[in-house]
């Protein structure tokens, strides 16, 4: 059977007293983790899993290294209120956060597998009525959250905190690591155990089931990951659980490939694997432009800074799908100067010259790059094409730097 501080630990009440709570323009950040975290064996409770999850959320992608994040108190109660109790609940938090071990067990590309086990926290501390923690992860987790460059999954913070269950977070976090892949996953039931550190608990399935499987499917049931689940058996024992995602991912994979850079974008934002289907389908029937993809994605991330929207992969997924930004996008370029290049008139036997400052240039160059509209890092970088065509050159005439296009009659 399972015992109350089991059951205390995973769904612990919060006081209510003064109200403090989220604010409703925070911005839903995108937490990411490699996938060997995921599977790793810890457990938490409510309130250190809370904290995990803000100092997830204050990682920059190209971090290289860890930073003291100073994580608001009001952000780990953000559907209660914050009162006379918040100094012994934070301290046990601390302490306990503090003191947690990750295990990490991996394989190399030679499948020599390798354990790891090292405190999760450098450093983690409180001052009563400061209004904030400060926490700092260990550097031993530095290939697991930092720089990540592959196997590594993502998700939104708004939707991680709001789980009342560690093991709802957990559960979450291994669909999230499947679910590019299939819609079907079956995880074997000692191992689900190892990773949640039950092993030993729950020996009865039926406590496993009502601690575990319904809480988090409950919790989990208005996400991107919701589910239904069965168990499979060899004999009487239960061996592993299947889950059947509700919202299936798997689609056939097809050949169309989205503008540079842009399909990574986008899974890094947490589009799934359908969706980005369904994008790559209209563009290639010529449905997306490539400056307005790029526009989209420019638009909302400066809109999730501003606290305006909450699922930043769902806004982008619809904005893509419907055009909706088409006038924003159009607005945006009426309002900025932009500048078309010289082109060559059809044959004539007019001979004469096209001069454009460089200064004029460079401005229609930053216009364009501030918006996401240009390929070219530099201004330099943007003149290299310039430097192969035989009609243009560069020359400074009456101080000015210039552009000079040579028009002929021969083409």
């Amino acid at each position: 059977m399972a015992t109350n501080e089991n059951t205390e630990n995973r769904t612990e009440q919060l006081p209510v007293q003064l109200e403090i709570g989220f604010p409703e323009n925070r911005p839903d950040r995108i937490v990411a983790q490699h996938n060997d975290l995921i599977r790793a064996q810890y457990d938490m409770s409510l309130l250190e899993m809370r904290l995990f999850i803000a100092m997830l959320a204050r990682i920059n992608r190209g971090d290289k290294e860890f930073s003291t994040y100073r994580i608001p108190v009001s952000e780990l109660y953000p559907e209660d209120k914050v009162g006379g109790k918040t100094y012994s609940q934070i301290k046990k938090a601390v302490i306990r956060l503090s003191g947690r071990t990750i295990t990490v067990e991996s394989k190399d590309e030679r499948g020599i597998r390798e354990i790891v086990s090292n405190p999760i926290m450098s450093t983690c501390r409180y001052k009563e009525k400061s209004g904030h923690v400060m926490a700092q992860f260990n550097n031993f987790v530095k290939p697991y959250l930092l720089e990540l460059r592959g196997d590594f999954s993502v998700a939104q913070e708004l939707t991680l905190i709001e789980f009342r269950s560690f093991y709802s977070f957990r559960v979450y976090w291994l669909l999230k690591l499947s679910a590019f892949h299939s819609d079907t996953i079956d995880v074997g039931l000692a191992e689900m155990k190892h990773m949640f550190h039950l092993t030993g608990k729950y020996t009865n399935f039926a406590d496993f089931k009502r601690f575990v499987l319904d809480v988090s499917q409950q919790e989990i049931a208005t996400t991107d990951m919701a589910f239904e689940y069965k168990p499979i058996k060899d004999g009487k024992s239960v061996v592993s659980i299947q889950f059947q995602l509700l919202r299936p991912v798997v689609v056939a994979r097809i050949d169309t490939e989205l503008p540079d850079g842009v399909q990574q974008k986008l899974t890094e934002l947490g589009i799934s694997l359908k969706s980005l289907h369904d994008i790559k389908d209209r563009y290639r029937q010529g449905k997306l432009a490539e400056e307005y993809i790029r526009f989209v994605l420019i638009y909302y991330e400066q809109a999730q800074t501003k606290g305006r929207i909450r699922s930043l992969a769902g806004a982008i997924y619809k904005a893509l799908m419907t055009n909706q930004l088409v006038n924003e996008l159009e607005a945006v370029k009426a309002a900025q100067p932009t500048y078309k290049a010289p082109q060559p008139k059809a044959a004539t036997d007019e001979i004469g010259e096209d001069v454009i400052a460089l200064d004029e240039l460079r401005s229609g160059w930053e216009a364009m790059r501030k918006q996401g509209l240009s390929d070219y890092e530099t201004f330099e970088a943007s003149l290299t094409p310039y430097r192969t065509m035989p009609n243009y050159r560069f020359e400074r005439r009456n101080g000015v730097d210039c552009l000079i296009y040579t028009r002929s009659g021969v083409l």
